[in-house]
């Protein structure tokens, strides 16, 4: 299996739309048609700062993708997160991070390495620290995924589901 990494910029990432959505939908199913999820999430994230998107291709389709970009405080999530964690923690990691939104592989492309490659390249050269959510399944691929990386529980964002952690500052502090 031929599978191509490539990262793009927001400008270049907003007309991949129609590309990206089938995955999308098949690994979430999370919004019922396409001209809302790309109003509601697509190009909502794709106009926020230091947004980069990462596409995986193989056999003529989008087997997998990750995208990201800075998150500040007065963004839905961002100010979610803020409110879960405990106030010396949401201090520290919210507000400028780089927030790992969305990371997916179609089923028949799992177990290869995928997800962690659109992980590394997501992450590429991103010194800053990292924040995302996901299930508290400690069994998860996912999870195991992040944990395997460095990111560290930094809180619960709701029962189920918990706040990662990733300091990418070099500095370590």
């Amino acid at each position: 299996m031929a599978v191509e990494i490539r990262s793009y910029a927001a400008d270049e990432a907003i007309g991949l739309a129609d590309a990206v959505w089938p995955c999308y939908q098949a690994v979430f199913g999370d919004f019922e048609d396409y001209p809302e999820w790309n109003r509601e999430m697509f190009a909502r994230h794709a106009a926020r700062d230091g947004y980069r998107l990462v596409l995986a291709q193989a056999d003529g389709l989008v087997a997998g993708f990750s995208w990201g970009y800075v998150g500040q405080r007065g963004q839905f999530w961002a100010d979610l997160v803020w409110d879960a964690l405990p106030g010396d923690v949401a201090g520290e990691w919210v507000g400028g991070h780089f927030e790992f939104v969305e990371l997916a592989v179609l089923p028949r492309y799992r177990r290869c390495g995928l997800g962690r490659q659109l992980h590394d390249a997501l992450l590429a050269g991103v010194t800053r620290r990292c924040l995302l959510s996901t299930t508290a399944d400690r069994t998860d691929a996912a999870v195991r995924l992040y944990l395997s990386n460095g990111w560290t529980q930094l809180g619960l964002l709701r029962p189920g589901v918990q706040v990662l952690g990733l300091d990418l500052r070099g500095d370590g502090g």
